[in-house]
């Protein structure tokens, strides 16, 4: 009876063995799961940072200024404001309606009205890229 108790044994901490073994089984595919996804995110940010790097290089090195220019405009007949400014606004720097109340500051206006044969002074910006 003594060998049959010692099988039992025996097969009782086989069963413990191998669950235990399950248990680091199961602990290392994890492990190697978190790490397979820690090394693809690296990946992937380093590909994300290889393709947008030579655009980011590219604009570095292109350095783009605006020269601020001033000019006198000829009110013609049927000129407004709002014309005006769309041949002379940046859409970089400003939207046609901020330029416009540019204009009427610069002119001390205090209404839309313009007179034919009258003159405005436009102050626009002029786009410059350097390379």
């Amino acid at each position: 009876m003594d060998r049959v108790v010692n099988h039992e044994i025996v097969n009782e901490y086989r069963s413990y063995r191998q669950i235990a073994e399950a248990r680091r089984s199961m602990k290392r595919k994890a492990v190697l799961q978190k790490v397979a996804i820690a090394v693809l995110s690296i990946a992937v940010i380093v590909l994300a940072i290889l393709l947008f790097a030579p655009s980011a290089q590219a604009e570095a090195e292109s350095t783009v200024t605006y020269e601020k220019r001033i000019v006198s405009v000829r009110v013609t007949e049927n000129d407004s404001l709002w014309k005006i400014a769309e041949r002379f606004y940046c859409e970089e720097k400003e939207s046609i309606p901020e330029f416009v109340r540019s204009i009427k500051e610069t002119n001390h206006l205090e209404s839309d009205t313009i007179y034919p044969d009258t003159y405005l002074v436009v102050q626009y910006y002029v786009k410059k890229t350097l390379s």
